[in-house]
């Protein structure tokens, strides 16, 4: 598994970072003038600038081994993208990129902290414990920050998983945002999150936010994909790194996706 390195730090990536969307429209100009307009998303593609300024000698030599191992441009490694949530449908735990207990009850449409209404009320109608998870293709040894809002007019505590991390939070009648940051320090070439609710408790729960990063940055909605993007390239097959001291590397290293 080829996967973009993580700084020593526990950091996604040096910053600034710039990313770029690219989406193009079709526009079929009819005889009597008229047009019709359709998306074409097998044209879209996501690019990333990394200014990676200051890397150490380590650092710098994660990079370029993925850069040989990938021989530049030719082959696809997996990308966990600095400025979004690795999670997909952050807001929707009913969709299928979601796997949720039998007895979990989910109920959309509840009050935000945001001042909408896209919370979801959780409800583990069972005798045991019960949670709603994801697994992303990530790797094991990377540092991980998991992140909601949560709240329970009843009292009701959840548990926030990063694999086989795990951590219990009490809960009040407002929102608070809770967190969780582990390095499970494993092999595994996949990472389950979720978010765990006792027999019989409820618990209003969104924006569920997971990051390759030590703690939780400003919130940021998914739908169907995710920050995970397996099929990255490098968008050079040169990359020119300038040492500006004994343990100091500087580089900028484009990243494109056009099959996420």
């Amino acid at each position: 598994m080829l996967v973009f390195p993580q700084l020593v730090t526990g950091a996604s990536a040096l910053y600034p970072v710039k990313r770029t969307s690219i989406q193009r429209t079709v526009v079929n100009t009819l005889g009597d003038a008229s047009t019709v307009v359709f998306s074409d998303p097998d044209a879209a593609a996501n690019q990333w600038e990394l200014r990676a300024t200051g890397m150490t000698l380590d650092e710098w030599n994660a990079v370029q081994a993925l850069f040989v191992a990938a021989s530049g441009m030719w082959r696809t490694f997996t990308f966990l993208d600095p400025t979004g949530n690795l999670l997909a449908q952050s807001e929707n735990f009913g969709a299928t990129a979601w796997t949720n207990g039998a007895l979990i009850r989910l109920t959309p449409g509840v009050s935000d902290p945001l001042g909408t209404t896209r919370a979801t009320q959780v409800v583990n109608t069972g005798l045991a414990a019960e949670a709603i998870t994801q697994t992303l293709a990530a790797p094991g040894n990377f540092e991980y920050c998991l992140s909601a809002w949560a709240q329970s007019a009843g009292g009701s505590s959840v548990t926030l998983m990063i694999g086989s991390a795990a951590q219990t939070f009490a809960l009040g009648a407002g929102w608070s945002r809770i967190s969780l940051s582990t390095n499970l320090g494993s092999s595994a070439t996949s990472v389950t999150f979720g978010a765990q609710v006792a027999a019989g408790a409820s618990v209003n729960l969104f924006g569920m936010q997971a990051e390759a990063q030590l703690a939780p940055s400003d919130y940021k909605m998914t739908t169907a994909q995710g920050g995970v993007f397996l099929k990255a390239r490098f968008g050079t097959d040169q990359l020119t790194v300038t040492a500006q001291g004994t343990d100091v590397f500087d580089a900028v290293i484009p990243i494109v996706d056009t099959e996420g």
